[in-house]
């Protein structure tokens, strides 16, 4: 994402947007495809600056999240100079041959150098993916503060002593630096509780380590009023509660048409006094879903 200085004069007024709109705090405001009817929509937000992502421009964004890097050169040898792959991370797999190409999630259990990398056997809804010797597979792993992606396909299916695979060890990988404030897609339930302490069900639709973007139901206050915003993090095996204290920083109504049903909100917010903790929970909360493809 490349969020440059939007003029207000520069956005279309009855046409669809060719780009998202961000507050300087980097939340989205509109969408793009969305259709602004006329000035009076922006003026408030405009006090603080927009910026729009230039690199969604159309021929320049991206077809989907998969395929992000397909035009970057091979960078270095797998594993990455300097990194160690732990056993137990978690690996995103791609099957290229198949009519779907459904994205499946497993474990990394070690590598033999140049020779293979073995995985655990995905598992969907209980079952094991079915897997066949020679099947072609795209990787991307989150290791270090990189996004690591590489093709690859399957040596073996091992079924003893436990279910597992044996990828072809890659010959050259591609990387994409993860940026010092990361912001991924999510969908995760939430409460929001406002500074009265009236307590509304929310939805966070966009995450942070500094901030989300929540839809909810009715208004619970205006910029720089107080909230707290209380989730379940969940990753991988660990889970713990969060409660997090944050300032509002716009709030607007969702686009027509959007998924949540009608009358609702979207708010931006910023957290405040987050602990170390906090902190923790919120990164790794973040990079599973960037390794998940939610990068924004």
């Amino acid at each position: 994402m490349n969020l440059q200085p939007l003029a207000i004069d520069e956005i279309p007024i009855g046409a669809p947007l060719l780009w998202q709109i961000y507050d300087r705090n980097g939340y989205a405001l509109f969408a793009r495809g969305e259709t602004i009817v006329n000035h009076q929509q922006l003026a408030a937000l405009a006090v603080d600056g927009l910026l729009r992502d230039v690199d969604a421009l159309p021929g320049n964004e991206p077809a989907a999240a998969w395929i992000e890097f397909k035009d970057r050169p091979p960078v270095e040898l797998f594993p990455p100079a300097g990194i160690k792959p732990q056993v137990g991370e978690r690996v995103q797999l791609r099957l290229l041959g198949r009519d779907i190409q459904a994205c499946y999630y497993a474990h990394l259990i070690g590598y033999i150098m140049g020779q293979s990398i073995l995985v655990t056997t995905p598992v969907l809804a209980g079952q094991r993916i079915a897997m066949a010797d020679g099947e072609r597979l795209e990787l991307r792993m989150l290791t270090g503060n990189n996004i690591y992606i590489f093709q690859s396909e399957v040596l073996r299916v091992c079924v003893s002593p436990s279910h597992y695979l044996h990828l072809r060890y890659p010959e050259r990988i591609q990387m994409q630096k993860l940026r010092n404030a990361c912001r991924t897609r999510v969908r995760i339930a939430a409460k929001l509780t406002d500074d009265q302490g009236e307590l509304e069900i929310a939805q966070i639709i966009d995450l942070s380590p500094d901030g989300a973007q929540v839809v909810i139901p009715k208004p619970v206050g205006a910029k720089g009023h107080h909230v707290r915003l209380s989730f379940q993090a969940d990753v991988d095996e660990l889970s713990a509660p969060l409660a997090l204290d944050g300032l509002i920083q716009h709030t607007r109504p969702a686009p027509p048409g959007h998924e949540w049903g009608p009358g609702m909100l979207e708010y931006g917010i910023a957290f405040t006094d987050l602990g170390n903790e906090d902190k923790l929970w919120l990164k790794c909360l973040v990079y599973r879903h960037i390794a998940e493809g939610g990068l924004i």
